[in-house]
Order: structure tokens, then C-alpha cells, then sequence
């Protein structure tokens, strides 16, 4: 204990150095040990992010912390820094450190950031992702790494196939938190949880957390500390966002322009997200055809498949990379110029995931969004969610101003539409990868989750004509559209809807009925223009309403103290005097909602584990008709309880076993693998001895008393005794390397010896 005690006291003098005479704002205000500092420096990291200044020193002080911050501002070097300082240097204790992370590709980014962070430390860190083999992870874990880096499934089957007890674990990371516990993780999260110490620090770090932290409590932090940076933005002030509306079967050629607008740019890099592996493929055939390379990621991709296209891109080989929600979801392109969704997020918090990939680290960005009519309502809910007005590209006059909602010119769909009615001519693979992206879409619609009601109503009735009467937006000024007369016959036919009935229509052959409709219309000619005239006063004050309500989402200034991420203030207008009196009833106004209330409610993970994680599902629909059919609920017959019951998809049902903490899991995360690599080895069961097992082995004989040579045969249920160990230790091997030295040396003696003795004398 008194070493204990020392060795915290050396160490807090140790930083008190390193802070002292430090310059404020730095990595070494922090008061990190030099091999830490000397790994942060060498990995290129200059200044501390927002989160990682205010996140680091409640961690190293030892406190639970949950943090929040988008993505790209620095959370996994806000805690793996705390962490590499906390184990300063490798022990053969055991894994004294644990880093969950939802997916592969962020665990295997993780254990890249530790490497090459610690290269200096001398700890040693480990991954165990699924996908690799089981016999090499045994091998991993019974060399005692320091730090395991670990997805939740996998980390459970190795837990329960070796039985692992997980005591020496001191430090806890749940990354991408809100991810791990919607995406179905809380029942391998709970059975790891118990098999960890009480004493242990636990760390909740995600791009976006609720205000409400009560179903977080299972995961055991004691009095959290909670770091909450740019809440009210929720995506990064530096971001340009352009909305594109546009008929469904024009997003391709809307696309293409913008691809080739990009690439006037040859140093820009953009990602462009899809809904599933059929769009994929169709977009990547399009764009080869069009002479243009790209990458690719979707589920289906092997893992080989799926290095090379992430290598070509981050290499800058491919400057496009077209990619699904879900094999996106955890992989890191640094440095991205642009974001494009080819088809809008259902989600509003799936819509700050993806364009949270731009405009990192305080460089500018862009996003464009393109928006078919029935994807309209997703967009009013997504401006619900961040809080700001829904503004539209006036029809005279120039577009100004960031997220603006505009339509695509006539003229850039005409040439290149043009373009992909050729390409497809004359390609069937073309045709053929339409048609299946086409019955992908079907199915994809079937298994989108659906926006909100009054989004839908408000989009009906509200925005229809609103949308219609928009102006082009800013992203195709330089395109010429001088062609006033074509666009105002467009827009009357558009609008045109004949007055004459089917009677008047050909009134030749049939004069009766027309002239009866004749003296009927002039009987009714007053009542006859009533609902248009009602029609147009209702859309003027559809229009007005609107308006009025974009405007009033600026009441969110009176929620929040301060608002970050905003890039110039609103500019005081002068109040009228009959707008006076109306501010005076809105000041004292208490609406039955708070502001925040649809982002909240959007991000609020406040119900049932079970309720979120199907809604979750929904975040991140599957790309392959498979994952769609999965989603959905089938009931099937149950030959044991003889009835139907409710069961995911077409799997079959899986048995299951109990583990010793009570908790029920797959029957294949005992499987016997470790015990038969085990006998493969040829090792024993290296398993955790505990202190009072340790007394009791000291008073055990040193050795065993001897027994007869024919005891294992007197009893048939006696224990086999276990299979020495072949691995030799450092010791045996140099004894036995001097023990042929020895004897070869001796042998070389002997035939010198023997060498001079004269023929005939014989050999001693």
C-alpha cells in the first residue's frame, strides 16, 4: 500500500513538472509523461481539440466521464491518451484496459490510433473483431496484452468460450455508445459488464447522447462527469448544405453533373451514400462508364475487396467513394471535401452521421442533397431537428445563403439525360444493374421507416405548391438558362387543368348534353369559381403561416445561453408598432413543447432497449433484400409450444445456454474451441488463481507423493492427468543450448584425440 501510495504522489509530481513553465493550450499543459508526448507529437497532433481539453483531465483524475462531441472532433485520442497515461508501462497482470467499439473497422482503427499513440509506452494492445480466427485471438489473450480493443460479439464469445474473468480490468470505453446499446448490444454489454471489477473507470464517448442518461446507468458509472460540446449545432459551422429537389428518375443525371462539377477540382475528395448494394453497383457502372474511378464499400464486399477500395481512396487513387449506410458506419476517411446523398436519410440523426464526415478539424466542406417529392417530408424533419428555418431559392432573382432548398434546371437534366440514355442503349449491364436497383428500391421503400405525421401533412398541403414555385439553386448559377419562354410553357402546362367537361369536349356528334352542361354552367356560373378563389386565398395564407413559423424557430436563442457554431449573428431588425404588441404576447407565451424538443426526441433513448433497437434497425436499413426480410416480423409455427409465434425473419430458432451470472446467450458461444486448441497446444488451463487459492497452493507440498505406476488403471472415472506443456521458457532453452554445446564440444575433443593415435593403437 505504501508503494501504492508513493508511486501516485511520484506521479503527480510528475505532471506538476511537465505542466510547469508549459505554454497554456498545448499537449504539455496536460502534464503527459515524455514517451506519451513523444508519441503524440510523432503522430502529428499539434493542439488539444475542444473535447479532448475538457475531457482529458477529469479522466486522468480518475472520474467516470460521458462525453459528447460530432464526429471529427478528436474522441479517440480524448481517451486513449488518459488511457495510455493511466497505464504508463506494460504488466503481465492481465488486459487492464478495455475499448468497445460497435463495429470492425472502428475497433481496427482504434488499435491503429493506440499503436502508433503508445509506440514509445511499451504497451501492448490487441483487436478482437470477428471475421479473424478464434485460434490466433487464444493465442493473443495468453500473452497477457495490456489493452484489448474489442466489438461486443466477439468479446462475449471469448469471454464465455475461455471463461475469462476480466478482474484485472481497470479502464472502460464504450466508443460510439449510443450505437452500441440501439444496434442490439445491451444483452453482450450486460454479461461483460458483470464479469468486471467495481472499482473500474468506465467512459461513454458518442457523437450524439440525450439529456436523459437513465438507460446508461447499467453500464455502472458512479457520479459521471458529462462534457457536452456543440449541442445546439449538431453539425460543424463550416459545412455548406445544399438541397436539391428533383423528380426521382432525375437524380442520376443531377448526380453526374455534380460529379463532374467536383472533379474541376482534381485535390477534392467526396463520398456519396446510397441506399443499397444495388444502387452501388449501378451508380460505380455509371460512373466508369462516364470515364470516371471510384470506390466502392457495401455489406456483401469481402474483406479483401473491401481493403483494396478503402486503400485506393485514402491513397487518393479514387477521388469518389460511393458506399451503403451500413458498410460505412465506423470507417474513418480523414479529410473529406464532400458529402453527397444520392438518396435523402431517413433519419435526421442518420443525416449528422453522414455529413458529419466533412469539414473536420476546422477545414470547410460541402454537402449536397438531393430530394425527390416523397423524401420531402424527411427534409422538414430534419430542419426540425436542428433547430433553423426551412428557406427556399426565390424564383427571380439570385439564390444567396447556406442551406437553401432549390430545384435543378431543366437544361442540366436535357444533357444528361441525354448521356444515360445512350450509355444504357449500349450497354445491357447497364440496363440490367437499373432494373435490379429499380426492384432494390421496392423493397427498400417497404422497409423505410416513415417520417413524421405532420411532416406529412405539411408537405401535402403546405409545401406543394411552395416547393413548385422555388427558383434554381445557387449550385447552378453558372449553368445559362435563358430560355424564359420554354420554362414559363413548361410551367402552364404543368399547372393547367381544363375547365370544359367530357360532354363539351366533342360536342359535335352530341349537341343534347353539351348544351345542357352549357345552360348548366351559365345557371352556375357564381359558385362555379368559389373553391379556386377559396384555393388561392388558402395558399396565400398557407405560404404566410409557413413563413411565420421558420421565423419562430429563431426562439431557440432563448433557450440556450449560448449558441456555438453559429457563423454571424441575425442582424436586429427594427420592430414596427403593430408587431410590437405581438412580441409582448410571444414573450409571455409558454408553449406546451420546449424548443428542443423534436431534436431530443429524435435522439431520446429514454424506452425500452428491445422498442429502441427495432426502431434503430430502421437507422440503418439493410443494402441486400436479406437484411430487409430480417427486419420484418414473420410469425412461424412452434412444433414445442404448438402455436405461432413471432420471430425474425426466416432463421431458424437458436438454442441457448445460461451462463453462470444467469444470463441466456447462444448456445454456439460454447462450442469447445478453446479446449480443443488447448489440446492442440498442448498447454494447460492458464486460468486467473485468486488470493486465497494462492495461500492455499503455498501450503500444498512441494512435491506430489509418488503413486504406483498401475494407479491409472485401478480406476476407470479417474482424471486424466493434463499434457505437459512443450513451450519452454527463456531459462530452458539456454540450458539446453549449453547442454549441446557442451556435448558437441566434447565430441570434437575426442576425434582430435583419436586423430593422432598411430594406426593399430586402437581408440580409447
Amino acid at each position: 500500500m505504501a508503494e501504492s501510495d508513493g508511486e501516485g504522489d511520484y506521479s503527480a509530481l510528475t505532471a506538476a513538472f511537465n505542466r510547469k513553465q508549459k505554454k497554456s493550450g498545448g499537449w504539455q499543459a496536460l502534464g503527459l509523461d515524455h514517451t506519451l508526448f513523444k508519441g503524440i507529437d510523432r503522430k502529428g497532433y499539434r493542439v488539444p481539440t475542444p473535447i479532448q481539453r475538457k475531457a482529458i483531465p477529469p479522466i486522468i483524475d480518475g472520474k467516470d466521464v460521458v462525453a459528447m462531441s460530432r464526429t471529427g472532433s478528436g474522441k479517440t485520442a480524448a481517451f486513449v491518451v488518459p488511457m495510455l497515461q493511466k497505464l504508463k508501462r506494460r504488466s503481465t497482470m492481465g488486459a487492464r484496459a478495455l475499448l468497445v467499439s460497435p463495429t470492425r473497422e472502428l475497433a481496427l482503427q482504434t488499435f491503429k490510433v493506440v499503436k502508433e499513440i503508445g509506440r514509445f509506452t511499451g504497451l501492448r494492445a490487441a483487436a478482437l473483431v470477428g471475421g479473424d480466427s478464434m485460434d490466433e485471438q487464444f493465442s493473443v489473450i495468453h500473452s497477457n496484452p495490456d489493452i484489448l480493443i474489442a466489438t461486443p460479439g466477439r468479446l462475449l464469445h471469448l469471454v464465455v468460450e475461455m471463461n475469462l474473468k476480466l478482474t484485472s480490468v481497470e479502464y472502460v470505453v464504450f466508443d460510439e455508445a449510443d450505437r452500441l446499446f440501439e444496434m442490439g448490444f445491451a444483452e453482450q454489454l450486460s454479461e461483460v459488464l458483470k464479469r468486471l471489477p467495481d472499482h473500474r473507470q468506465t467512459l461513454l464517448f458518442s457523437a450524439t447522447l440525450p439529456k436523459m442518461l437513465v438507460d446508461f446507468a447499467k453500464a455502472g458509472l458512479t457520479d459521471p462527469v458529462l462534457v457536452r460540446l456543440d449541442v445546439e449545432t449538431k453539425i460543424s459551422e463550416q459545412l455548406e448544405t445544399a438541397f436539391l429537389t428533383c423528380r426521382a428518375h432525375d437524380k442520376m443525371a443531377t448526380f453526374l453533373y455534380l460529379v463532374r462539377k467536383i472533379m474541376q477540382n482534381s485535390d477534392e475528395q467526396t463520398i456519396v451514400f446510397c441506399a443499397t448494394m444495388k444502387h452501388v453497383e449501378h451508380l460505380v457502372a455509371v460512373l466508369q462508364q462516364a470515364g470516371i474511378e471510384s470506390s466502392y464499400l457495401f455489406s456483401q464486399l469481402d474483406s479483401g475487396a473491401r481493403n483494396i477500395n478503402i486503400t485506393r481512396f485514402r491513397k487518393r487513387q479514387t477521388r469518389l467513394l460511393v458506399v451503403t449506410d451500413v458498410a460505412a458506419r465506423g470507417v474513418d476517411i480523414p479529410l473529406l471535401d464532400n458529402a453527397i446523398n444520392f438518396h435523402f436519410p431517413p433519419k435526421s440523426k442518420l443525416f449528422v452521421h453522414r455529413v458529419g464526415r466533412v469539414a473536420r478539424a476546422g477545414k470547410s466542406g460541402k454537402s449536397y442533397s438531393l430530394v425527390a417529392p416523397d423524401e420531402i417530408p424527411y427534409l422538414i424533419d430534419l430542419f426540425l431537428f436542428l433547430g433553423r428555418p426551412l428557406t427556399f431559392a426565390p424564383k427571380d432573382g439570385p439564390a444567396k445563403g447556406d442551406e437553401l432548398v432549390g430545384c435543378v434546371p431543366q437544361t442540366v437534366l436535357d444533357s444528361e439525360a441525354e448521356f444515360l440514355k445512350t450509355a444504357h442503349e449500349h450497354s445491357f449491364e447497364l440496363t440490367d444493374l437499373r432494373q435490379k436497383a429499380e426492384n432494390a428500391m421496392s423493397k427498400y421503400l417497404r422497409s423505410r421507416p416513415q417520417p413524421s405525421t405532420e411532416s406529412v401533412r405539411r408537405a401535402k398541403h403546405e409545401l406543394r405548391t411552395v416547393v413548385a414555385a422555388s427558383g434554381r439553386h445557387a449550385v447552378f448559377k453558372d449553368v445559362d438558362d435563358n430560355d424564359q419562354a420554354r420554362n414559363q410553357l413548361l410551367e402552364g402546362l404543368r399547372n393547367f387543368r381544363p375547365s370544359a367537361t367530357i360532354f363539351e369536349v366533342n360536342a359535335g356528334s352530341k349537341q343534347e348534353p353539351a348544351a345542357v352542361m352549357k345552360a348548366k354552367r351559365r345557371a352556375h356560373q357564381k359558385y362555379i369559381g368559389r373553391p379556386q378563389e377559396k384555393s388561392n386565398s388558402q395558399s396565400v395564407v398557407n405560404s404566410d403561416s409557413f413563413h411565420q413559423t421558420a421565423a419562430t424557430l429563431e426562439n431557440v436563442e432563448t433557450v440556450f445561453s449560448e449558441i456555438i457554431g453559429r457563423a454571424d449573428a441575425p442582424k436586429k431588425k427594427r420592430v414596427k408598432k403593430g408587431a410590437q404588441a405581438e412580441a409582448q404576447k410571444a414573450e409571455f407565451f409558454v408553449p406546451y413543447t420546449p424548443a428542443d424538443f423534436r431534436s431530443e426526441q429524435a435522439m431520446a433513448v429514454d424506452k425500452g432497449f428491445d422498442q429502441r433497437a427495432k426502431e434503430a434497425e430502421m437507422d440503418m436499413t439493410g443494402d441486400t433484400g436479406d437484411d430487409m426480410n430480417k427486419q420484418r416480423q414473420q410469425m412461424t409455427w412452434n412444433r414445442k409450444l404448438k402455436r405461432f409465434v413471432g420471430e425474425s425473419g426466416n432463421e431458424p430458432s437458436k438454442k441457448k445456454i445460461r451462463t453462470e451470472e444467469g444470463t441466456i446467450l447462444p448456445a454456439t458461444y460454447k462450442s469447445g474451441r478453446y479446449e480443443q486448441w488447448q489440446k492442440k497446444q498442448k498447454m494447460g488451463n492458464q486460468r486467473e488463481v485468486s488470493d486465497d487459492e494462492q495461500d492455499d497452493d503455498r501450503q500444498q507440498p512441494a512435491y506430489p507423493r509418488k503413486r504406483s505406476r498401475y494407479a491409472s488403471n485401478t480406476s476407470d472415472n479417474a482424471p486424466k492427468r493434463p499434457v505437459r506443456s512443450e513451450l519452454k521458457n527463456k531459462d530452458q532453452i539456454l540450458k539446453e543450448r549449453r547442454r549441446k554445446e557442451r556435448v558437441q564440444g566434447y565430441q570434437t575433443y575426442r576425434k582430435t584425440e583419436n586423430s593422432k593415435r598411430k594406426p593399430g593403437q586402437g581408440r580409447r
